[in-house]
């Protein structure tokens, strides 16, 4: 047996039109199909074909699954490899949303993470060579 890859997350989410823009505006995901289930919900789409993100409704007085401030047992982030380091750190700049940025895997790789309005937190990842970065004009931002 093998696995091949991760398909996609699911989100409980208590504003699923919020947690859908949030995706869409910051990440660059795009709403698409999403088969006709019972609920309503989001499928965000990483290009054309793969639905990365599910985004599902809650009870809005369902306990958190999340716990955003503490290191505890669970699921603690889910990341992403992405394109364009300069323009995602400008738009997490200009929508007010704190991020800590670091130089990983040997300083091939600059990781910045950041919340998502339910508290989910996101890894996104970025080729360090690609993007420009490396030890000498790197500069690291702690959350």
């Amino acid at each position: 047996m093998t696995i091949d890859h991760l398909n996609h997350i699911n989100l409980r989410a208590k504003d699923i039109h919020e947690t859908r823009d949030f995706y869409r505006d910051v990440l660059g995901l795009t709403e698409g199909f999403r088969p006709d289930f019972n609920d309503f919900g989001y499928w965000m789409y990483a290009g054309d074909e793969t639905a990365v993100v599910h985004i599902s409704h809650c009870d809005p007085d369902s306990d958190k699954r999340t716990n955003p401030d503490a290191m505890g047992h669970g699921l603690d982030h889910f990341a992403l490899w992405a394109a364009g380091l300069k323009d995602q750190l400008a738009m997490l700049d200009k929508l007010g949303i704190k991020y800590d940025k670091r130089l990983a895997w040997n300083d091939t790789m600059v990781q910045v993470f950041f919340k998502d309005p339910n508290g989910v937190i996101i890894e996104l990842g970025y080729d360090a060579v690609k993007e420009g970065v490396n030890k000498e004009n790197y500069e690291s931002v702690p959350a």
